[in-house]
């Protein structure tokens, strides 16, 4: 048997005492406590493998150092086992009550002794074993629970930028997700008509952040600057104004989550400039149109006053061209209703895009 194996001895008997230390000391590492006090101070102080507890002690008895010792979560799982002259059931009954792995009578053999204090510091060796298996299972458990926590918040917002149909409301929507991950950010989206700035809250972006975003943009997909960091896509720069630098399980959680969010960003950032340029073509083209139409209908004036015969199939244009007008407006609306999510948008409202549920894996 390994002299590692710490036994404590707490009896007040110093002949018992010897002949314990006798018996034992070629198989256990011996201390000894003479009190109930005592002996409490020395479980906390050696952390023994195992407890010899007399029960009839001085000033604090047996089965109350055993009730403090198994109320206190860092001794609880120590094996006590109780030595007494008394050997009634009733005695033992009260010692397994207060927590005791076993009772046994003084007048014990040596080799009963021993096995029985080999047996309880091996159930309590396994027992610790277990305790660090089951610890180590939770923290992985936690770990990947965080982890679909995570999962469930970036799909939620990506579901929620096809009912983004503006710059501003994508911003929103992804400072509102990155709130929940309880980090402050602020962010550039790259337009044809140049950089456009959002800061979470009300507070304006100020002059120095918008030149490091500009300049590092294009340094690669992390810039780390203490427990500031920019993340960069091509059309998006984030800029995290508070990385868990103490927390290292959690800032690799976040540097693996946020490229995915914003690689999503980046994707309707396009699509809303290519919206925007559709915008704007149909809005020229429009311009355009009502240009025409509007000359036609002066022209079509003067004809009627000057030749009303060759009015009536200029008429007959001037319909036409009311009709493509309408038709345009129609395309022009469906346009704008794809783009806005067209009828996922009932599905999908305003309360909905900024809902904070979660839906855990």
């Amino acid at each position: 048997m390994a002299q590692s194996q710490t036994v404590l001895l707490v009896d007040d008997d110093r002949t018992w005492q010897v002949f314990m230390f006798a018996v034992l000391q070629d198989s256990f590492l011996l201390k000894s406590a003479y009190d109930g006090l005592q002996g409490i101070e020395l479980v906390r102080k050696t952390s023994p493998d195992c407890i010899l507890l007399d029960i009839n002690l001085p000033g604090c008895s047996g089965y109350d150092v055993c009730k403090t010792l198994k109320n206190d979560p860092t001794t609880n799982n120590i094996p006590i086992i109780f030595l007494s002259s008394k050997s009634s059931l009733q005695e033992k009954i009260h010692g397994f009550e207060m927590g005791a792995e076993d009772y046994l009578v003084k007048s014990s053999e040596a080799d009963l002794l021993k096995t029985k204090i080999a047996r309880a510091i091996q159930q309590y060796q396994e027992k610790r074993v277990m305790d660090d298996k089951i610890n180590a299972a939770q923290t992985a458990a936690f770990e990947a629970l965080s982890g679909s926590a995570d999962l469930g918040r970036c799909l939620r917002y990506v579901e929620r930028t096809y009912s983004m149909d503006s710059f501003e409301v994508l911003a929103a929507g992804l400072f509102q997700t990155m709130g929940e991950f309880g980090l402050r950010a602020s962010l550039m989206f790259v337009t044809p008509a140049g950089p456009i700035f959002f800061s979470q809250g009300s507070q304006d972006i100020s002059p120095l952040e918008k030149e490091m975003f500009l300049a590092s943009h294009k340094q690669g997909r992390f810039c780390d600057y203490g427990y500031r960091t920019f993340c960069n896509f091509k059309l998006v720069s984030m800029l995290i104004k508070n990385m868990p630098l103490d927390e290292p399980e959690r800032y690799g959680r976040i540097k693996d989550t946020v490229p995915w969010l914003l690689g999503a960003t980046d994707g309707k950032v396009r699509t809303l400039n290519e919206q925007q340029s559709l915008f704007a073509e149909i809005e020229s083209t429009q311009m355009a149109a009502e240009n025409l139409r509007y000359q036609f209908s002066t022209a079509l004036l003067a004809i009627e006053r000057s030749n009303p015969e060759l009015s009536k199939p200029m008429g007959i244009v001037y319909e036409s061209l009311e009709k493509i007008k309408e038709h345009h407006k129609n395309i022009e609306q469906k346009a704008r209703l794809v783009a806005s999510g067209g009828d996922n948008q009932n599905e999908l409202g305003a309360n909905e895009i900024f809902s904070s549920d979660v839906d855990l894996f």
